[in-house]
């Protein structure tokens, strides 16, 4: 095996990577892998005595790279043994560590591969096994030497107290705890939090930023900060932990608001839209040099369909001004105004075009996208407001969060128009989700 500890790899780490690579080469199994190549900070962590190790880090820091020589150097040093990497779902299992698994191992170490389970048997008797914890309780009743738990603050909390802890018992196995942090209302905060209260005989953490981590440029980073709000960025870049209390809009205040802001009728009516709640709301904007201008708001009450909706638009608007409606996508399979076609579809009979993706956001990014458009990173407010859309500034200045959830708090009832108004920013700012950093496809979804 050929090993490129790099500049930027400690002295202490780098003896660590030769002892694993003379084990290896020892077994005569090969020589032919992939070059294990360690930056400073992910040596610090592999080059710990610590049996359990929590590593908080940013957006392409090596975190998953870094895992899998983990459990290589386990399946190697302790023969005949079983090791698991667990990700929140299967599918980020396969998708975030698999390929990468498979190529730092070279093939004649392997004795058997399981593409369905994600299972590698190695022929000293070891084995490497992909799991994903939606389903905590089948991996229940199984013996190990190590594991390593990738995003874990995205996971629940029970699947390291009830599931993977005692699995390590008879082994006296480790664990390295891996994740970018997902607020201070999760169960990895508070091992983060443990772990830095006192000295503890077996363990440590480390927490590094994605520029520390040495896989992203600087300017790649700096970019992000235009398409991502303060919050946002300190969490996804710096590994900060936020808590995501209070407030929900954060960016927003009273320079979002401009009683100048005005429709500029050669432009396409761009409208926000939350189905079937009650108000039915939808935010009226123009789109000009990158910034949106909302202007207006339609809030129907008792019990209002999507027709009566697509019907008061028309009414305010006529019929031959361009429409481009930006829906809850869960409206393309809803048949909810009882004539046997989806929301989505009586907006397009309507002659608006839809645009919306596939599959419906996840209401963090809907949050991030909200707060982005009003104040993103780089101090730049691209969302203005006339002050007649009182509903929607509401919403931005009262909805909070419900306690210890990270979520907004729905029983307020002020939350329609800032759901409007998320799907509107979702679908009209070209916002890169933390992962694509570096890509040159940018979207949210």
């Amino acid at each position: 095996m050929e090993l490129k500890p790099s500049n930027y790899a400690q002295v202490g780490a780098i003896k660590s990577l030769c002892d694993l690579s003379h084990k290896l080469e020892d077994t005569n199994m090969g020589t032919n892998a992939e070059s294990i190549t360690l930056r400073y900070a992910q040596g610090q962590v592999f080059n710990s005595e610590k049996r359990f190790r929590v590593l908080v880090a940013g957006r392409r820091f090596g975190k998953s790279y870094l895992a899998c020589i983990e459990l290589l150097r386990g399946a190697i040093n302790r023969p005949g043994e079983t090791y698991f990497y667990c990700a929140p779902t299967y599918r980020m299992a396969k998708d975030i560590a698999w390929k990468e698994l498979k190529k730092l191992v070279p093939k004649i170490w392997v004795k058997a591969k399981n593409e369905t389970d994600l299972r590698l048997d190695l022929i000293n008797g070891s084995s490497i096994e992909l799991k994903g914890t939606e389903n905590a309780m089948a991996l229940r009743g199984r013996s190990l030497s190590g594991v390593v738990l990738d995003e874990a603050a995205f996971m629940d909390k029970d699947v390291w107290a009830e599931v993977i802890r005692p699995a390590l018992a008879d082994k006296q196995g480790w664990a390295l705890f891996i994740s970018t942090p997902d607020g201070t209302a999760s169960w990895f905060y508070d091992m983060w939090c443990f772990c830095g209260e006192t000295e503890r005989d077996d363990w440590h953490r480390w927490s590094f930023t994605t520029i520390e981590g040495g896989n992203v440029a600087p300017e790649e980073v700096e970019a992000a900060r235009g398409q991502l709000d303060e919050r946002t960025f300190r969490q996804e870049f710096e590994a900060s932990f936020e808590n995501l209390t209070g407030l929900v809009a954060v960016s927003f205040n009273d320079e979002n608001i401009d009683k100048e802001v005005a429709d500029l009728h050669m432009m396409p009516l761009l409208i926000g839209l939350d189905f079937n709640v009650d108000p039915m709301a939808g935010i009226c904007a123009v789109k000009h040099n990158d910034c949106l201008y909302v202007f207006d708001e339609i809030m129907l009450t008792g019990g209002a369909t999507t027709w009566d909706f697509a019907e008061e638009v028309i009414r305010r608007y006529g019929v031959d001004r361009r429409v481009i409606a930006c829906p809850d996508p869960t409206g393309s399979a809803r048949k909810t105004s009882g004539v046997g076609v989806t929301d989505h579809t009586i907006l397009r009979r309507n002659g608006f075009t839809v645009m919306s993706p596939k599959s419906p956001w996840k209401i963090r990014d809907k949050i991030t996208s909200v707060n982005t458009a009003l104040l993103d990173a780089n101090g730049e407010r691209r969302t203005f407001i006339h002050p007649r859309c009182k509903e929607l500034i509401k919403s931005l200045r009262t909805l909070t969060y419900a306690p210890n959830t990270g979520l907004p708090n729905k029983n307020l009832g002020v939350d329609h128009a800032f759901d409007a108004f998320g799907y509107l920013c979702l679908q009209q700012f070209n916002l890169a989700k933390p992962e694509t950093l570096g890509q040159t496809s940018f979207r949210i979804y």
